[in-house]
């Protein structure tokens, strides 16, 4: 069984993985070339990939509560 922080420090890594995609995701959005085309990918990428990945994030925290709760 892997160590609880072993554990910890894999899931602080994978939360920190996630902010910096939610920041690559939001950069991507504002380079687009127009207005329109800014709009069409918030809609059609950032939107849907931010709520998997915030769904993803608060997975990670929920498990590690629950991961130190049981102490």
């Amino acid at each position: 069984m892997i160590p609880q922080f072993a554990l910890t420090f894999l899931g602080v890594l994978f939360c920190i993985g996630d902010v910096a995609a939610l920041g690559l995701l939001l950069a991507w959005q504002e380079r687009a070339a127009s207005p329109d085309a800014r709009w069409r990918r918030l809609i059609r990428g950032v939107l849907p990939a931010t709520i998997v990945l915030l769904a993803l994030l608060l997975l990670a925290f929920t498990q590690l509560m629950l991961l130190w709760s049981r102490q």
